[in-house]
């Protein structure tokens, strides 16, 4: 007898969807029928899902929780009320990143990171190692190995934020990304020219209030650090990651230096396929800040042409939740309002309702940019992201004729607001599986005291 079946569902995945029927034991999917309806099945929990979409279980590659801001203070979200926004959004795997300082050893700040999430996650989850302090560390190739060994593979760059000591210059760039390409492993790179930022950030700040934000960065402070980055990762012969790209000149690059032979590979977020600058408008447009911040339709459209024809691979969240009490304390000053949004439990129902019900991507194509594409990336292909025999049995199940208007209120989010309020958005899962158990239904924990998260070990990255 089986411990689970998903009867009839339709399987999404990155070759199309076909009707098939899941079987699950041991955590694991151990087969998968063609749907029929005349087959008799025996199983400890049988879930009819005729009508529904089956996705694997959803990977939020680039999340935020429990983020430290300074001494005693945190984001909003920890890992227990983010992964409960996460699994009730139907993610069942996210991957944060460490918390070390720049020139510190990211391997110990793997161990703590892992620390603090473990036995408090609802969902599995791993880490990215945070490389900043490139010139400060000691032997930073070798730490680099050590945490490929310790089941690490990617790690995090930035050129900006000079002031907090996270800019890289090109000379270290160039260091980090030729051992990366020895070691197999990939550097994700946060894309914006810091210097300019931090040139335009006080002509703006204090006088335009919220409008201060994409007036201080402007779409060029992207893409010229995205363009500088690929020609460096090119001359090393390494894979580069974007992470959070905004404009339409970011996934221009991108395609021209796919075309031309290049291994750079990037993702988007909701907040910049859906929202527009029109959000700062208003009393609440501060709410909306993030880095980088949120453009325009003629963004938006760029953006989702990349990402269906494949020059974008990974749509993923930059969760960083604030209340607003935390928002307020800006006081009009750009340079005081902390920058991010809550998005763990609306990018499935995000990608699903602007993505495949607007038409302009299919289920396929969703399947791939939020389950194969970053498992296969990230180092989780054998494991996650594919509905596949032998694959841990992660799913999220959704009603894609269900509508739901989303509110804050309704959201596990340890916050008083969300970017999507007021929006009617499609497919918000009926169903969250992790490893063959339902871990949310219907928008709710079923165990809300039972931690059953893991840290996963991942592989080297896949370029794609």
């Amino acid at each position: 007898m089986f411990e689970l079946a998903i009867l009839g569902g339709s399987v999404a995945g990155g070759a199309g969807t076909a009707a098939v029927d899941i079987f699950v034991s041991g955590g694991k999917i151990v087969s998968l029928q063609p749907s029929s309806a005349k087959r008799p099945v025996r199983a400890a929990r049988i879930i009819n899902a005729r009508g529904l979409l089956v996705f694997p279980g959803i990977i939020d590659a680039h999340a935020h929780f429990r983020l430290k801001l300074g001494p005693g203070s945190y984001t909003a979200d920890d890992f227990t009320t983010g992964s409960a926004a996460a699994v009730c959004g139907g993610v069942t795997t996210f991957i944060d990143y460490t918390g070390q300082g720049p020139g510190q050893d990211p391997v110990a700040g793997l161990a703590a990171r892992i620390k603090e999430a473990s036995g408090r996650s609802y969902a599995d989850f791993s880490f990215h190692c945070m490389l900043t302090g490139w010139a400060k560390m000691k032997d930073p190739a070798g730490r680099m190995a050590a945490a490929v060994k310790a089941g690490v593979p990617t790690f995090k760059m930035f050129t900006a934020y000079g002031a907090r000591g996270l800019l890289a210059d090109d000379r270290e760039f160039a260091a980090a990304l030729a051992a990366a390409a020895k070691l197999g492993a990939l550097v994700c790179v946060h894309a914006e020219n810091g210097p300019a930022i931090d040139f335009l950030t006080p002509i703006h700040a204090g006088k335009n209030g919220i409008k201060a934000l994409p007036l201080s960065r402007p779409p060029y402070t992207e893409t010229e650090a995205v363009c500088r980055v690929a020609a460096l990762a090119s001359d090393a012969g390494a894979p580069v990651y974007f992470v959070h790209l905004s404009t339409a000149g970011s996934a221009a690059i991108l395609a021209l230096a796919r075309k031309k032979g290049l291994k750079v590979m990037g993702e988007t977020c909701p907040q910049y396929l859906a929202l527009e600058e029109s959000s700062f408008k208003g009393r609440d447009g501060y709410l909306y800040s993030c880095c980088p911040p949120i453009r325009t339709a003629a963004d938006n459209a760029a953006l989702w042409t990349a990402a269906k024809a494949g020059t974008l691979q990974v749509i993923a969240t930059d969760n960083c939740t604030f209340t607003r009490a935390q928002k307020n304390a800006w006081g009009g000053d750009i340079r005081k309002l902390p920058m991010g949004m809550p998005g763990a439990q609306t990018l499935l129902a995000s990608t699903y309702a602007f993505g495949v019900k607007a038409g302009k991507i299919t289920a396929a194509r969703m399947a791939k940019l939020l389950c194969e594409n970053p498992a296969r990336i990230m180092g989780l292909a054998g494991r996650k992201g594919f509905i596949r025999p032998g694959y841990d049995a992660d799913f999220a199940i959704i009603d894609p004729a269900a509508a739901v208007k989303a509110d804050w209120r309704r959201l596990k989010h340890n916050t008083d607001f969300s970017p999507w309020q007021g929006m009617k958005l499609y497919g918000f899962p009926k169903y969250t599986i992790l490893r063959g158990r339902v871990i949310a239904e219907a928008g709710e924990l079923t165990a809300p005291r039972t931690f059953g998260g893991q840290f996963q070990r991942r592989a080297k990255p896949q370029i794609i």
